[in-house]
């Protein structure tokens, strides 16, 4: 007695939704049901807005005492970022991090099997939310800034749009550096202490060492290179290698996840 089997369904027409676009849909719908993104990006602008505001009141307590403070304004707004940025590494941290924490990155990974397929998709889906939550935090920032430095704070748009830009640039390379060292690491307190010796601690203490290698090499920190584009200064260099220098980093950082990603078990 034989028994027939009944023959497997047909695709009609192409499966839709894989692919990279459905892997960014599936990264965005996550990192925005996440009440943590929003918090994160609230505390960024409070923090971001504060401090400009804070800066902008000492440059006119000091310009009131005669002190040449005549900058433009989105130039001393640039300033908040130095604690603001943080506020972006924990975002793009916790991003990837707490799905090992809690171990849904299985989950993800069944979701999207290719991991190199869903590693740029969280990336950059953490990287445009960032660069353009940079965007707009620069942009109020340096109005806050101006709305107290008065005529020492005056600017015009091509400054205002520039230090916008290079605020989108750098905390977009920094988001991509932060979700590379959380896939190394996997542990979100890990991830964000090295960022903040490498944004924070290291640059000032290769500069008091009193080697001189160390003080060319402290010029190449990302927090250096970000601080040249937001302000277009021309010292220790330009724009152009302030870019190739965030590319550097967030390139370095993005290559070690992935190949510690592709290598071990979730």
């Amino acid at each position: 007695m034989t028994t027939a089997t009944a023959p497997a369904p047909r695709l009609v027409g192409p499966v839709k939704g894989g692919g990279l676009r459905g892997a960014l849909a599936f990264e965005w719908t996550k990192l925005s049901s996440v009440r943590a993104t929003w918090w994160n990006l609230a505390v960024g602008l409070i923090l971001t807005v504060g401090f400009a505001a804070m800066v902008g009141m000492s440059a006119s307590a000091s310009a009131a005492k005669g002190v040449d403070v005549a900058s433009p304004a989105p130039h001393a707004a640039a300033q908040a970022f130095l604690i603001s940025q943080l506020t972006v590494v924990v975002l793009a941290t916790l991003a990837l991090t707490s799905e090992y924490a809690s171990g849904s990155i299985r989950t993800t990974l069944q979701s999207v099997p290719a991991r190199g397929r869903m590693l740029l998709a969280k990336t950059g889906v953490v990287v445009a939310v960032v660069a353009v939550a940079g965007f707009v935090f620069s942009v109020l920032a340096s109005l806050t800034t101006a709305a107290l430095m008065g005529e020492d704070g005056a600017y015009t748009g091509g400054d205002l749009f520039a230090t916008a830009l290079g605020a989108s640039v750098y905390l977009g390379a920094l988001a991509v550096m932060s979700i590379g060292i959380g896939t190394v690491l996997r542990s979100a307190a890990g991830t964000i202490t090295t960022l903040i010796m490498v944004l924070l601690a290291l640059p000032q203490l290769m500069t008091v060492v009193g080697a001189k290698w160390l003080e060319t090499a402290s010029e190449y920190m990302p927090s250096v290179a970000g601080t040249v584009l937001m302000t277009q200064d021309t010292r220790p260099y330009g724009s152009g290698t302030a870019v190739l220098v965030l590319l550097v980093w967030a390139l370095a950082a993005a290559v070690a996840g992935h190949a510690v990603l592709r290598r071990r078990d979730a």
